[in-house]
């Protein structure tokens, strides 16, 4: 049988049903490649399960996928799932494969960026429109269609979630000067952008933890919260039209 485990966004988040399959896995496996996992999670899942969870890459799942979903034929197959296991559509794809091979497969749900960070910010999730992805950039490789989503969005008064990119060669978040930086240099060849340097944008910092932190401040001053921090794993929201309800939820979150 395999099971989509949600993981959630802190250790406390696994339920006793998920600790428990994990426990009884035969094959137990985590992806790496959707959201950033902190050693002292990677630590505590160890711990719990009496072993360590094989790593697998987008690669990895992606083409070995009829491989991955074949093994549950007659194992128990776990796949660990940073936040929600169903939230990355390659994720829907395991099932769709599962299916195909007629292999039992369960979902195990866990809380996600997309629902802590609207809930957090204290915005009506009726008013967001399509989320972005800020990727980092390179001297060959610099995507700007984030911006224009972005624009779109304030443009129909509407908030955006911007989720930040992993480095995973050094196994890090993207930071907030280096966030900052890119939408600010996207933003010079934008046509009539409706975001500007004033404009202001709520940071959510380790959203579900312990130290998790909410701050507001306008893009241009943003690259000054990097000490505040540093290290921390980041996710953004562009609001659109604030109503008054909307605005005092806002000011409460971030007090």
């Amino acid at each position: 049988m395999l099971f989509l485990i949600g993981l959630g966004l802190g250790t406390k988040d696994l339920s006793a049903l998920a600790l428990e399959e994990i426990k009884e896995a035969d094959d137990l496996l985590i992806e790496t490649y959707t959201s950033f996992i902190p050693k002292e999670y990677a630590d505590f899942i160890e711990k719990q399960a009496g072993r360590k969870p094989v790593p697998v890459t987008r690669k990895d799942l992606e083409e070995g996928l009829r491989q991955t979903v074949a093994n549950a034929k007659d194992k128990k197959v776990v796949l660990l799932v940073p936040g929600d296991p169903l939230i990355a559509t390659t994720h829907s794809i395991i099932l769709n494969e599962a299916r195909a091979q007629k292999v039992r497969c369960k979902v195990i749900h866990a809380p996600s960026v997309f629902s802590i960070a609207i809930g957090e910010s204290g915005l009506d999730v009726y008013k967001f429109g399509p989320t972005v992805t800020i990727p980092f950039w390179s001297e060959r490789y610099k995507p700007r269609s984030f911006i224009d989503a972005i624009n779109r969005n304030i443009r129909n008064g509407q908030h955006t979630l911007v989720l930040l990119d992993i480095d995973h060669k050094n196994g890090r978040p993207m930071s907030i000067s280096e966030a900052a930086s890119i939408i600010s240099d996207a933003l010079k060849d934008a046509e009539l952008p409706a975001l500007k340097d004033d404009s202001e944008i709520v940071v959510l910092a380790n959203l579900g933890r312990e130290d998790q932190k909410v701050v507001c401040a306008a893009l241009s001053k943003a690259a000054g919260l990097s000490k505040e921090l540093e290290g921390k794993v980041l996710s953004l929201i562009v609001p659109g039209e604030l109503s008054f309800s909307e605005r005092e939820s806002l000011e409460r979150a971030t007090s």
